[in-house]
């Protein structure tokens, strides 16, 4: 018999663009995430999530393991030529017009450039969400042309970790329930010291019971920061991160990026508007119509 309880299951908007925003970042269908989520939110949304669920191994199943090893000497990074067009004839807009960038490993790089330059499409396509219309985009040893829809979900869940404006938290579970999601939707059972490291590196141990509508905006966006950097993935990919701080949260945000690098040997791409931020990484790039002009 069905399970009525996710039919029932009804989102507000902010929740349902939150919960497609993390769908999309961690490569699990909607379907799936309900059948995480409906059994163990009760009507006070507090129950600790739990992802021991009917259903959740068969959609852990379909998704294969990436057959590709890493040469920790290679950059992290590879952008060879890369065109992002879209749209046709007249209405035809070029986003990427000819890219190329390498990034080293454990390197920290701000990416610059106006509205509409091309940055955020970049960083779309390193994070595997966007695909280019001609070129060549290696992440972490992987040639991103050649994986298909499931073992991109995979390269999304484990090798990047997706950081945006918008905090893409689900509001109804606790903080540190929001940093275990890319764990749990593998089946892992984390271990307290786990999510513990990333609590104290991020400063919000005192938040980890705490739903996202209790926290400030700053405490978000560290929440979301130790969710990307929960499975440990190679690259972090941050889309202006601070845009919605004031500049006293923004320049936490991109002090503790740091302090994660740091700690963890990530490697950072940021992308931002903002000079104070880009100030704080190792190397600054920037993008006008759609090409690499500069790289500090």
């Amino acid at each position: 018999m069905a399970d009525t309880t996710l039919v029932n299951f009804r989102l507000d908007q902010d929740t349902k663009r939150s919960m497609e925003g993390v769908c999309r970042d961690l490569g699990m269908s909607m379907t799936t995430a309900f059948t995480l989520f409906a059994k163990k939110v009760n009507r006070e949304r507090r129950i600790p999530f739990d992802v021991s669920l009917d259903g959740a191994a068969g959609a852990r199943a379909s998704v294969p393991s990436l057959a590709v090893g890493a040469n920790h000497a290679d950059p992290a990074v590879i952008v060879e030529g890369v065109t992002r067009v879209f749209g046709e004839g007249a209405a035809e807009r070029r986003a990427l017009d000819g890219a190329s960038l390498t990034v080293r490993r454990g390197e920290f790089v701000a990416v610059m450039g106006a509205s509409g330059s091309g940055k955020s499409t970049l960083l779309h396509i390193l994070g595997g969400v966007d695909a280019p219309t001609a070129g060549r985009v290696v992440v972490d040893g992987m040639d991103l042309s050649t994986l298909g829809p499931d073992a991109l979900a995979l390269f999304r869940r484990h090798t990047v970790g997706l950081v945006y404006q918008a905090h893409n938290l689900v509001p109804f579970l606790t903080a540190r329930d929001n940093i275990e999601l890319p764990l749990r939707f593998d089946g892992a059972r984390p271990g307290p010291s786990e999510v513990a490291e990333l609590l104290d590196l991020l400063d919000i141990a005192d938040c980890e019971q705490s739903l996202p509508s209790e926290l400030s905006g700053g405490q978000q966006q560290r929440v979301a920061i130790a969710r990307a950097l929960a499975a440990k993935p190679a690259v972090v990919l941050a889309d202006e991160p601070t845009g919605s701080l004031d500049r006293a949260n923004g320049g936490r945000v991109v002090q503790l990026l740091g302090r994660a690098r740091d700690r963890f040997g990530t490697t950072v791409v940021l992308v931002t508007h903002d000079e104070s931020v880009a100030a704080a990484a190792d190397r600054v790039v920037r993008i006008s119509d759609g090409r690499v002009v500069e790289e500090g």
